[in-house]
Formats: structure tokens, sequence, C-alpha cells
């Protein structure tokens, strides 16, 4: 670390300082005849004293400043990511991968002597470290590299070795992926390339959510590796109190080498609620896996669609955006109309959203009559076309005073204390991040009992100014979003994520959340979802009311969850400001049942449910090592790909890499004197000292 000394002025102000010091010592103790009866060397003492103190206070009037420059050399970095899906441990013998586990400890430890070795773990999500157990669902490739690419591009990395048998399910091809890998890439290739003798169902198609009454298809698609001549029976079940009926039933010839059929089977929707099927195909003869020859999924039947009316003031790119939302669902179904040309039924729907309404043109005064008449709950979505006046006439929920022809820029901030839904973390995570709304200028005040879930940042100063907020008067539900705009939030969540789930999520529970029928239980118990993958984390949140309907959290409240043998798991909920929040983990394939238990009140209460957990599946399906992709992958990014016999040579290759060295880092700081502490306490001992002995020998 080197630290020099600069000022922002020419060096001989410094002289002038130094001169002004002495000259004020010099008038101060050589000039007074107060002094004349003291020594000559005490004198010269109390003169240096007042000269240095007064020397350095002027210097610091000249903003002098030290300029630190600090050298760090990193050691390069070798990641080592191992793949933990199922594939693996069912491609390799458990010797083979004793094996290869010791030589690759081995082969760190080597490396560990010159570099700095870091090991992740990848399946269907990245995990720092080394985990034993190869149980992950599926395997994402892109993920891994999007995670070395944000946590190491901007260190030392030397290489990535990465031991994997090429098969992948989730995400896009790695040979397409854009993420930039600042190393070479060495793969070592597992698994085996042969193809054994399998038969497996590739994919199959179905409706996540049908109606009662409708009939709805299911479409199979199967294959069969070396298993000509052999012939297979198609059963599709129904599940039903861990009873399975036969629904439909296909024999199945086999007549090539290389076989893929489909077959499409109609089924009729004939109850409510997550209704559990089953496909399986008869095992043949030796074959390799059977436990891909059985594939259960879930189907959601509602007793109907709820209908939406999407009603504008005027074109605007929300409506596309907030239509496709919608019709993503499949419970809804909507109608979009623009308020001039509108003669419908709204006695018809379920639910209204009035964009821009009502408008300085528009007075809705008639259609809110008509929503009062029938108790349709509705969302207001406030943007520059609507007439603050009429609004605040309109609703019970916020009041804005302000002036509609300016706006604003807003982000979305969080209300940790909402509690009428759950937020998934991934939304919690990246709501602050989405694009800025825009907003009608003025003062923002929630009235009532409303509920705020999002607050207004503005420029990125918190605000206490509602964005999103829920009320209820009178048994009808009213939200209001503060804001237009949506249209970029739905893009942005696309552009960051491939995928419009959290838009997707935000706006599917405000409108579930507005459309339902007020729930007057003192105690609900909820599950995140109604279905689950057996890799997926299964989440409740419990609400407890007093008297006052209002939230409180003191007693404990209890969970069991019965599976369809009616084994029982026990937990007790976790207390979060004012609700319960649970995660019971994860859970294998099937229906199940809970029911949670608190005491309020010298009264038991309790509140029931139940949910599905389906397989993924995933590493079933094909175990066909593909060598020939991590073949492309090694040259897309400058390395090799090698067996798990060669595992000894790539300590050669990276020890020997003229490229792999370590790099010296330097940063510069600069801090201005006259903020070291140290500086006044120098001053003000100089300054004591000259007084003391002034004061010790009498004068003063």
């Amino acid at each position: 670390m080197i630290s020099t000394f600069s000022f922002s002025y020419p060096w001989w102000y410094i002289c002038f300082c130094l001169a002004l010091a002495v000259g004020y010592a010099f008038l101060m103790y050589f000039r007074d005849k107060r002094f004349a009866e003291y020594s000559h060397f005490f004198v010269k003492m109390l003169g240096a004293l007042r000269t240095l103190s007064v020397f350095i206070i002027a210097l610091l009037l000249l903003s002098p400043f030290v300029k630190t420059i600090k050298e760090d050399t990193k050691t390069p970095i070798i990641l080592i990511a191992s793949d933990i899906s199922e594939s693996i441990a069912e491609g390799e013998s458990s010797l083979a991968l004793d094996k290869y586990n010791k030589e690759l400890d081995e082969l760190s430890e080597t490396l560990a002597s010159k570099y700095e070795v870091k090991h992740v773990s990848f399946g269907s999500d990245v995990y720092t470290g080394q985990k034993d157990s190869l149980d992950d669902k599926s395997t994402n490739i892109s993920k891994l590299f999007r995670y070395v690419a944000d946590n190491y591009s901007d260190q030392n990395l030397g290489a990535v070795i990465m031991g994997i048998d090429g098969i992948f399910n989730e995400g896009s091809n790695p040979l397409y992926a854009n993420e930039k890998i600042n190393a070479p890439l060495y793969t070592i290739a597992l698994g085996d390339t042969l193809q054994k003798k399998d038969l497996y169902f590739q994919n199959v198609l179905h409706n996540k959510i049908a109606y009662l009454g409708d009939k709805f298809p299911v479409q199979v698609d199967l294959s069969a590796f070396n298993c000509e001549g052999g012939n297979t029976k198609l059963t599709l079940e129904i599940i039903s109190g861990g009873q399975a009926r036969k629904l439909a039933e296909e024999n199945i010839n086999i007549n090539s080498k290389s076989f893929f059929a489909t077959r499409t089977f109609i089924i009729d929707a004939a109850q409510t609620g997550v209704v559990r099927y089953r496909l399986k195909l008869s095992s043949l003869a030796g074959e390799f896996n059977s436990s891909n020859n059985v594939k259960e999924f879930f189907v959601e039947i509602l007793d109907g669609r709820q209908k939406i009316l999407l009603l504008a003031n005027a074109p605007h790119p929300d409506l596309a955006a907030l239509k496709n939302i919608i019709t993503e669902n499949k419970n809804y179904e909507t109608d979009l109309a623009y308020i001039k040309d509108f003669t419908g039924n709204l006695s018809k729907y379920n639910l209204v959203v009035l964009h821009n309404l009502p408008s300085e043109t528009s007075d809705i005064s008639g259609i809110l009559t008509q929503l009062d008449k029938n108790n349709t709950p509705r969302i207001f979505i406030v943007g520059l076309q609507t007439s603050q006046p009429k609004f605040n006439k309109a609703q019970d929920v916020i009041q804005i005073a302000g002036n509609s022809r300016n706006s604003e820029e807003i982000q979305a901030e969080l209300n940790p204390g909402f509690t009428l839904f759950t937020t998934s973390d991934n939304l919690k995570n990246k709501l602050g991040s989405f694009p800025p709304l825009l907003t009608p200028f003025g003062e923002y005040k929630v009235l009532g009992t409303a509920n705020t879930y999002l607050y207004q940042n503005i420029k990125k100063i918190k605000t206490n100014y509602p964005l999103l907020v829920f009320g209820e008067k009178g048994g009808i539900k009213t939200s209001v979003l503060c804001g237009e705009g949506v249209w970029k939030w739905r893009l942005f969540d696309h552009l960051q994520n491939k995928n419009y789930d959290l838009i997707n999520e935000l706006i599917n529970k405000t409108i579930l959340l507005t459309s339902v029928k007020t729930d007057k239980r003192k105690f609900r118990t909820n599950t995140s979802k109604n279905l689950y993958k057996d890799n997926e984390q299964v989440l409740f949140d419990a609400q407890l009311f007093n008297d006052n309907y209002e939230l409180i959290n003191e007693p404990d409240v209890k969970l069991v969850i019965k599976d369809e043998t009616q084994k029982e798991f026990s937990y007790t909920f976790s207390k979060t400001q004012n609700y319960y929040t649970l995660n019971a983990d994860l859970f294998p394939q099937g229906s199940y049942t809970y029911i949670s238990t608190t005491n309020f009140n010298g009264k038991v209460l309790t509140a029931t449910g139940k949910f599905n957990v389906e397989s993924v599946q995933l590493e079933q399906f094909d175990l066909t090592a593909r060598h020939g992709l991590l073949r492309g992958l090694s040259e897309k990014y400058n390395g090799n790909m090698l067996y798990p016999s060669a595992i000894s040579s790539l300590k050669d290759i990276l020890l020997n890499n003229e490229n792999i060295k370590p790099v010296m880092y330097q940063s510069n700081s600069t801090k201005a004197i006259i903020h070291l502490k140290w500086l006044f306490f120098l001053i003000l001992t100089l300054l004591s000292a000259e007084w003391f002995l002034r004061r010790y020998f009498g004068n003063y």
C-alpha cells in the first residue's frame, strides 16, 4: 500500500503557512517583554509548540488530502461444478461413481496447492459447495452458466470443470446461451451413450384446468428403444381416495427398434376439485428402467369460469397486456370494451376493471350504479386520463388531491405488513426493479380500513402514498392501482426471466382477492397453491382474528398433514408479524389432507384443506448421455471434453496453463486529511501543553 500527500494549491502555499506560523510565534514570545525573564530554552519551546499548532491549522485550510494506492493479488479460481441430478445415479454404477468422486477429490487437492478451488452442485438449481445426494429432479445447465457469469465475471476465474452426462430437461440449450464465461470449460463426460432397452412416456399433454360437465383430451406420447417385437398395455386410471379405477386401456405393438407412438384419450370432467389420473405401461422383459413406465397427472376441475370486463376510456397498451395476463388463467373469460361504445349487460360479469375511468369526457356514474346493484367488485386503474374529482366520488378506497395534468414516475415498494395474501420470494425480491409506472401528480390518502399492498417510490425515495390498495364497503370489494404502464412490467418480466410468472402472479392475486367473497372465518389456513411438484416446498399461511377482526398471533398454531395411508406429519407454525407461516418442505407424489388447530379464548378453532403433489420425473424419461453436447460446449468455451478415466491428465493441463496466473488489482482511494481524527487530538495536545506550561510557570 502506497500513500502520498497532495494539495489543491501550489507548493509554495506551504511555505506561506510555515512563515505565518513562525511569524505569529515570534511576535507572541520573542517580542513580548513578559517572557524576557524566562530562560531562552523555555521561550523557544513555547514558540515551537505554538508554531507547530498554527502551522497544522493553516495547512488544513489548504484542503490537503492523502491518496492511497492499494495493490491486491488475486489467485486464480478453479470452479468445479458437479451434476447431482437423478440421471447421474441411474447412468453410472455406484462403483464407478465412487472411483470418479475419489479422483475428483484428488484433483481438487492438487489444484488447491496453486489455485483457489471452489465447488458448486447443480440440477434444477445451483448450490454452493458439494452435495453428496444425487436426487435433483431435473437438470438446468443454462442456469449454471448464468450463475457463473453473474458471480465470477469480475473475478480471476482460471477454469471451469463440469462433471455431467449432458442431459438437460429445463432451461434453454446451453450451446446457444448468451452468458459470457471468461474461462475455459472442461467437461467430464459421465453416463452411457448406448441406448438401452427401455419403454417410457416421452410426454403427456393435458389441460391444467377443465370445467364440470365438459370433456377434455389427454395426448400420450410414448417411446421405446431396442424393444422391437414387444407388446405393452397402456392403461388410464383415475385415483380417488387412494383407490384406482380404470377409465381406458389399449394394447400397443412395438414394431421398430426406435419406436414412437401417440395415443389420445377423451376424459369426462365428472367431479370438481383437483383430480388425480395415472397412466401405466406394462413392463417388458429385460427392460433397463421401469420407473418411467408410470406417469401421474392432475387436472383441476372447476364449476364454471368467471367473466371479467375490461372497460377502458381509450385504447392503451395496458389493455392488451392485461387481457393476455387474464386469459392465460383458464378460470377467467375476458371481454374488452370502450366506454363510448359499451352497451353490454353488466350483470353477467363477476368483475369489472375500469382503466382510466372516470375521465374528463366519460362519466361512469350509471355504470357504478349498476355494479352496486349487482354487488359487482371492481378494480380502478388510475392513469393520466383519469378525472381526479370524479374518481374521488366513484370509490371509498383512496383520495387524490392534485393535478392530473402532471405526472410522476413511480416504482413499487412492498408493504411488509400486508397479510391478505402471500407473495412469492421471487416477486418480493424483484418487484422493486420493475420499470416505473406513470401516476397523476398529487397527494394520495388511504381511506377507512383499506389495505395497502404496494407503496409508491418516487425517484427511489420511499413514501406512504399507496400504489395498490384493497378495500371493501357494504360487501362490495374495490381495488385501486394508482398508475398506468402495466405493459412495461409484463415486457420487463419476460426480458429478465423469459416468462411472465411474476406479473401473472401479481395481477392474478389482485383479481382473486378482489373478486372472491369475503371469508368471515376467524381462523384460516391456506396453502400457497393446490398442486405442487415433488421438488417444490409446500408453503402454508394461517390467520387468526379477534372479535374485532384484528389479526393476532399470540396462541400457537399446530398443523397435521396426512397422506393417503393416513400417515401423519406434525408441525408448528412460525409467528411472523401478525400472522403465521410454515414451510413444510418437500413431499412425494400423492394426495394430502391437513388440519390446523389453535386455542383462543378457551375455544378450539380448526381449519382443514387438501393439496396434491405430482412427480416431475424428467430425469427418468431419457437416460442416454449426450457427450456430443459436452464436446460442443467445451469447444465453445475453449476447453476440452474428457472421460472420467482421464481426470488425472486434467491436473497437468491446468497446472501448466500459462494463461491461468495471478492477477494484480490496483485500487485508488482519496481521503481529505481534515477527516483524520488523530490530527484533532494532535492539535489539542500541542495547544494544551503550551497552555499548561504557561500556567505552571505563572504566565497567562
